[in-house]
């Protein structure tokens, strides 16, 4: 049984949204500054933030399908669109990434000393204070609605931070005493946006791979059903993976002197408990009688 309604969280649409436009403007800001300033640190910053304004994007969009009900293209619902967005900016990271290793490491060939201004520095310190905020308005949210969008952002915003403070950090370091400092430390910058894209591809190749949730999940589902009314035991709980949510197939077993009817009503009754769970969007109960 597929539900009929679903569920969007407009809440997380609107922190992803003002993080999309908040990024747009700190990537204008660190382009502009890497322009002016030659600094490799700039230019890596910039890429995270690139890959941010990406990611955001193809979430608002894949947010808006996931949400979308069932049609005759799609009879199990969009739940799907949310991962393919997700893999397709990882894809991205991972291309940011070894484009700002080829810079760095062309930077140090050449010997070239960036221009450190204090509006560089101004630029680095106003992303860490813009992630901070974002990191902060998506963790409060998530107390009030939990939501694996926002959990998504919290953890990128935060990740930000602490590579925002690293460029602060070199900014001084290079300024007052080892100028290549500013490229050598583009290069941890950089391989941390790429290993972000690695393992954001490998958490949702294992969603549109179908993964089974943890085991401690299989059997709080498999609790629901054998708590409902009517039901004697279950067996063969399955679940899986269908995008963010999932699908649960379950055995109930049932007083075998009930009639067809009344063994029906049971497995909707088993089939609407699941449904009623947050990450449950597809449930299925197969009515058995003991022998």
């Amino acid at each position: 049984m597929l539900d009929e309604h679903p569920r969007v969280d407009r809440s997380a649409s609107r922190v992803v949204l003002a993080s999309t436009v908040g990024s747009v403007v700190v990537l204008a800001a660190l382009g502009a500054a890497y322009v002016l300033y030659d600094s490799r640190l700039a230019l890596a910053q910039a890429a995270d933030s690139f890959s941010d304004v990406f990611t955001a994007i193809a979430l608002l969009v894949s947010m808006r399908v996931a949400a979308q009900p069932p049609d005759d293209d799609h009879p199990f619902g969009h739940q799907r669109a949310e991962p393919i967005a997700a893999l397709m900016a990882a894809v991205i990271a991972g291309v940011l990434a070894v484009e700002v290793l080829r810079d760095a490491a062309a930077a140090l060939l050449s010997g070239s000393r960036p221009t450190l201004d204090l509006p560089l520095l101004a630029v680095f310190v106003a992303k860490v204070l813009f992630k901070g905020a974002v990191a902060f308005a998506a963790a409060r949210r998530r107390r009030d609605q939990p939501s694996p969008a926002l959990h998504a952002l919290q953890v990128d915003a935060r990740n930000d931070v602490l590579v925002g403070l690293v460029a602060v950090g070199g900014w001084f370091a290079a300024r007052y005493g080892w100028p290549s400092l500013d490229a050598w430390l583009a290069i941890p910058v950089a391989l941390w946006v790429g290993w972000a894209g690695f393992d954001l591809a490998r958490e949702n190749i294992a969603l549109l791979m179908g993964q089974a949730p943890p085991p401690e999940r299989i059997e709080a589902l498999r609790a629901i059903a054998a708590e409902t009314e009517g039901v004697l035991s279950t067996h063969q709980l399955r679940a899986r993976h269908h995008g963010l949510e999932l699908d649960v197939h379950v055995h109930v077993v049932v007083d075998p002197t009930l009639t067809v009817r009344e063994a029906h009503d049971i497995g909707e009754r088993v089939e609407a408990r699941l449904l009623a769970e947050a990450d449950v969007c597809h449930a299925v109960a197969h009515v058995d009688v003991p022998r």
